[in-house]
């Protein structure tokens, strides 16, 4: 009798989903204990070998270690590889200063978490701390020895994320004078940064890491294509320098007794004397067409700016602080945003409003600033059609309250803090509810005086 092959078999049109089904559970599950893989490296050079590969969790063993015990034209970390999840933990690498010319960690991969590790770029005198500028910029072969503009740290790839890592970023020419002397092509004496951490890929991550930036270059800085960026939980710090102190360089070869004491590229005026100047550039920076950037709880200090925006399509800030830097704290793009955040103008205004961008949501702590030089204001705003708000944080009252100047239109700015505001002849249609007293030359501008607020946060710069 002729059997029913329908109860043996199944239809083609049945079992082709199936198969689907049954390839794609397959391939996951290989996926999935292949990212399982566990390397374990000890040395230099198998740390180096594992990051090129995929789906692992490479694991370093705690020690210390130099960037010279890999061969001379071959001192970089490429982590090619993706789907990686590199631990550092305990482990710290010094990097002597000339031994490398570029980036000599690199992430081209994609999917990668890399943790940890402590990068210490060094003097091989052993220096830490440069105070002899003279001294130090006459030894460009050993001492001011940049990477030609490139950062420690470059990720090219997408969706990685970096993740407690520490760097200090040493060696750079000229070191010492800020950025009087040029920054790009048009520098007068030569030009040789380096950078902290310099992101090109989307959806990339930086979180927990701190930065020392001891030399010329940014901290953390985005380039196209870069987009969907995350910089959360971390710290970058440069160092300041009076003026002033550029007047005791004598010696022939010093950069400023070859300047004349001048800047050069400023008309050939003299070298102020009663400003701090950021010896690295800036602490977040964005550049054009570098998409969209979120700052989350995020502290930078002494930097040439703090968190710079304002080139990014679209940026938001929150429960971040800036402090003590040279050119601005804050600044932000159209639409910009900010919120629960902080800080101060000792050096230079609270935010600079660059290129008169607009429609920005701003929410800023002002923190008093008793070690203030320089003639800048607290904040200067440019731009139009803002939402501005203004808390005082606790602490005393500072002696010299200076400005906070409008210069845009149709702008509603709240001001709890005792820091007087002008609205300068160009301002018109703005509408100011302030506690500090309000002089306006403008048109069409609605001022309320309102009584002191209760303070934000307590006005702390650790």
């Amino acid at each position: 009798m002729a059997h029913n092959t329908t109860e043996h078999f199944m239809a083609p049109s049945r079992l082709l989903p199936s198969l689907i089904c049954f390839f794609l559970l397959a391939a996951a599950s290989c996926q999935t204990l292949c990212a399982q893989t566990t390397v374990n490296v000890s040395t230099l050079q198998e740390l180096q070998d594992a990051v090129q590969k995929s789906n692992q969790t490479i694991v370093m063993k705690p020690g210390r270690y130099r960037l010279t015990d890999l061969p001379k034209r071959n001192r970089v970390f490429s982590c090619s590889g993706s789907n990686n999840t590199i631990k550092l933990s305990g482990v710290y690498v010094n990097a002597p200063i000339g031994t490398t010319s570029r980036s000599y960690i690199k992430m081209p991969g994609d999917n990668n978490t890399f943790k940890g590790g402590v990068f210490e770029d060094t003097y091989k005198s052993g220096l830490k701390k440069v105070t002899d500028f003279s001294r130090y910029n006459q030894n460009r072969s050993s001492l001011a020895k940049g990477l030609r503009g490139s950062a420690v740290f470059e990720i090219t790839g997408d969706n990685n994320s970096v993740v407690g890592t520490e760097l200090t970023v040493r060696g750079s020419f000229p070191y010492g004078y800020g950025s009087i002397y040029g920054i790009g092509a048009d520098n007068v004496y030569g030009l040789d940064k380096r950078c902290g951490i310099v992101i090109k890929g989307k959806g990339n991550t930086i979180d927990g890491c701190k930065i020392q930036q001891q030399a010329f270059g940014h901290g953390i800085y985005m380039q196209p294509p870069a987009d969907k960026t995350v910089v959360k939980n971390s710290l970058v710090e440069g160092v300041m320098r009076p003026s002033k102190d550029l007047y005791r360089e004598t010696n022939p070869k010093d950069l400023p007794a070859r300047s004349k004491y001048k800047l050069p590229l400023s008309d050939n005026r003299p070298i102020p004397k009663d400003v701090m100047l950021p010896l690295a550039e800036d602490g977040i920076r964005a550049y054009s067409r570098s998409g969209s950037v979120t700052v989350e709880n995020c502290t930078v200090k002494k930097m040439r700016g703090g968190i710079r925006l304002y080139l990014a399509r679209s940026a938001t800030v929150t429960n971040s602080k800036a402090v003590d830097c040279g050119h601005t704290n804050y600044n932000m793009p159209n639409k910009g945003k900010i919120t629960g955040s902080s800080g101060n103008f000792a050096y230079a205004p609270l935010s600079d409003f660059r290129l008169s961008r607009s429609k920005q949501n701003i929410e800023l702590t002002i923190l008093p600033s008793p070690h203030a030089v320089g003639p800048h204001n607290v904040a200067d705003i440019l731009g139009n059609s803002h939402n501005i708000v203004f808390h005082r944080s606790k602490g005393p009252i500072d002696k010299k309250l200076r400005p906070i100047v409008v210069q845009g239109d149709n702008s509603t700015i709240r001001n709890e803090t005792e820091y007087p505001i002008i609205l300068q002849s160009s301002a018109s249609g703005n509408t100011i509810v302030s506690f500090g007293p309000v002089t306006d030359r403008g048109s069409r501008n609605k001022v309320t005086r309102i009584k002191q607020p209760k303070p934000r946060f307590a006005a702390t710069d650790d």
